[in-house]
């Protein structure tokens, strides 16, 4: 059986001289007889000698494209150029043969496609010499006459298709065309990956920004494979459901313009529809499973986390029965879903203070070798199809490398934390893990970790990784601050300058640099811990350019207005960051109404079902009391023996730790209390 499916097959129509003279219209290729002939049928000698005279007329070969000049006579063609009759004839035009669409078509496409092939090579040849990657080499290679193929694959870089590139950029991701779902081929369908939109533009943008934004901080399948399956019609590592995943995802990360045609918000709704009709949790193959884990995505930005978090975890329970495939990708896209699946699942419990699941899996070993020719691709700040952004050093796998030794302390620690019925914390248990961060930051390549080198702009997902290894600090730290007879003033000081770090690394580089608009969502979670500890424990703030209590509500409040418009998760969370200031007595911002507008009606303000909606708690404000109940009884005094061989001495900071208030100063929070209530209204 022939794989393209796309064969025109003639038509079996009647046999008489009307639908005879029609065969001239099929396609071009020549017989020596009428394929439309009933098999049963045999030429029969002929009685006269017109008939006889009729037949010798005929020509030896049909063609079923006919000239012009057949056409019109409605005579049989032999496709010669001349034909015969035309050349045995006097005809006043010449003998002219029109291309047929349906090859005319074909043809186009497989210009275009070399052409994409040809831009495809160049482009790799040309950002090789703009990195500055073997140009001597190059150069000489050119001048000696070698081919462009031939160059590219001595880059070690793919001829074809290499599209693990975290690029935006037209020449790469407007391979996304229509012409491709119309095309066929081996294993190909003629159906679109998703009915919701087949406009290639906005399936091109939203690619981009999935790609820029999202894939970076949560790598949840192969960007290559997935790539080379959509453009060729592969299932192995693609499908509509993982399509429809990703779109709707993206459709979050769009930046209303003015003369935007397209509403993005219904568009990501219908994304997201599409995506939950084919969602089957039976389903084992590999993109349905990675499916799974980009709807928590998408339900986490729209304020669904229990839904979410059933969807992670149909995810995760899926993945020891997932579907082998014996080819070349399996075991690159297996470990890469693995790994991003694990990741997100211990974030995603550091973030609810949940144990996370143990992920495991035979094939997988937990740290890969650095891929260097991910960490060489660039990455663009793509946002909109106007821009032109300029490319930088991804330096994907190190991030992604790094970010797995991180989660794998941060596994140990909710474990330890959390497990109800696990055995008591020593101090010296505590301080182990405390030391684990300390030296997983120490020893931080200085490409990611040094955030003071002024001649390069820090990568946003490498920013999120240093932001979300201070706040696993501060949440460790937290529960010292108000643990009955623990000398707190030994870890002020630490506990102050991580939260301090983790809102500088927001405030001086990620917002000036990127914007809270395109930030991931469990950063909004994670920025929320570390403005509570500084409202709650260090209102006073302290001397040098750090936040005070006041500031810090102001700086989240802010933040969260900005992520707002494409997750709306950020109104309840900016809600629960209100009723804090209220709590701690802080004047709420005076400006309150612009940053955080109220509900869209018929919601009338934000309520418990929102805030379990929000992060599956009824408060983002860690539970302390837990972690209490599990330290073990001798942990204060064992900690002023053992704490200092970890640099855990007496505060010096000059921020002012919050003490238990007055009865005077009770009452001016009251009031406090009042008048921030009548300023809400």
């Amino acid at each position: 059986m022939s794989a393209n499916f796309r064969v025109i097959r003639p038509s079996s129509g009647g046999e008489n001289s009307a639908s005879a003279s029609n065969m001239s219209q099929s396609t071009p290729e020549s017989t020596g007889s009428d394929p439309r002939r009933p098999r049963g049928d045999k030429d029969t000698p002929a009685d006269s000698s017109s008939s006889s005279s009729k037949r010798r007329r005929v020509p030896e070969s049909i063609t079923r494209n006919a000239c012009l000049n057949c056409k019109k006579a409605r005579a049989k063609c032999d496709g010669n150029k001349p034909c015969k009759r035309c050349a045995t004839r006097f005809e006043t035009s010449d003998c002219i043969y029109e291309i047929h669409i349906k090859h005319a078509k074909e043809e186009l496409v497989k210009q275009i496609k070399e052409l994409r092939a040809k831009d495809h090579i160049t482009e790799q040849i040309l950002q090789a010499l703009s990195t500055n990657e073997k140009v001597p080499d190059i150069l000489e290679r050119l001048r000696n006459g070698e081919t462009y193929d031939s160059i590219v694959e001595w880059l070690g870089r793919s001829p074809m298709v290499d599209f693990e590139t975290l690029s935006p950029r037209e020449s790469h991701h407007s391979t996304y065309e229509a012409s491709d779902h119309e095309m066929g081929g081996v294993g190909a369908s003629n159906s679109p990956w998703t009915k919701v939109t087949t406009d290639t533009a906005i399936l091109n943008h939203l690619f981009q920004l999935y790609f820029a934004w999202i894939h970076p901080v949560h790598t949840l399948f192969s960007e290559r494979r997935f790539v080379n399956d959509y453009l060729h019609r592969l299932e192995s590592y693609c499908s509509s459901v993982l399509v429809n995943s990703v779109c709707a995802m993206a459709c979050s990360l769009h930046s209303a313009e003015d003369g935007d045609e397209v509403d993005y918000a219904r568009l990501g709704a219908e994304f997201s529809d599409a995506a939950r009709r084919n969602l089957e949790s039976d389903d084992s193959r590999l993109p349905t499973i990675q499916a799974f884990a980009v709807m928590h995505l998408v339900d986490c930005a729209r304020g669904n986390a229990l839904r979410a978090a059933a969807y992670l975890r149909i995810s995760t329970l899926s993945l020891p029965r997932a579907t082998f495939q014996e080819n070349d990708g399996f075991a690159e896209s297996w470990k890469v879903t693995v790994r991003g699946i694990r990741n997100l699942n211990i974030e995603w419990a550091q973030m609810t203070f949940q144990v996370p699941p143990i992920v495991e899996s035979m094939t997988y070993d937990g740290i890969d070798e650095i891929d260097a020719s991910i960490d060489d691709a660039n990455w663009y700040p793509y946002r909109s199809p106007r821009g032109n952004p300029k490319g930088r050093r991804s330096l994907l796998a190190t991030t992604n490398q790094e970010k797995s030794k991180l989660t794998a302390i941060l596994q140990d620690i909710a474990t330890m934390v959390y497990t109800q019925r696990g055995p008591l914390i020593s101090a010296r248990q505590f301080l182990h893990q405390y030391g684990r961060l300390r030296a997983w930051r120490q020893e931080l390549p200085a490409e990611l970790g040094d955030v003071e080198d002024d001649s390069q702009q820090v990568l946003p997902y490498v920013l999120s990784l240093l932001i979300l290894h201070t706040t696993a600090v501060v949440q460790l730290l937290r529960p010292l601050l108000d643990f009955e007879g623990f000398p707190s003033s030994l870890v002020e000081g630490a506990i102050w300058e991580h939260a301090q770090e983790g809102l500088s690394l927001l405030d001086r580089y990620y917002r000036p640099q990127y914007t809270f608009r395109y930030q991931p969502v469990l950063q909004m979670l994670a920025s929320l811990q570390l403005t509570d500890l500084v409202a709650r424990f260090f209102p006073g703030g302290a001397e040098g350019g750090s936040k005070d209590g006041i500031e810090a509500i102001q700086f989240g409040m802010e933040l969260l207005m900005q992520s707002r418009p494409g997750f709306p998760v950020a109104g309840p969370l900016q809600e629960m960051l209100r009723r804090t200031a209220i709590e701690c007595a802080i004047p709420l911002p005076r400006n309150l109404a612009e940053l955080m507008p109220a509900p869209i009606p018929p919601r009338g303000a934000y309520g418990m079902d929102d805030f379990l909606d929000a992060c599956t708690r009824p408060t983002y404000v860690q539970p302390v009391l837990d972690a209490h109940s599990k330290y073990s009884p001798s942990f204060s005094s064992d900690w002023k023996v053992e704490g200092p061989a970890y640099g855990f001495r007496e505060s010096s900071t000059s921020a002012r730790r919050l003490k238990f208030p007055s009865a005077e100063e009770r009452g001016a929070q009251s009031l406090m209390q009042i008048r921030n209530l009548l300023n809400s209204k």
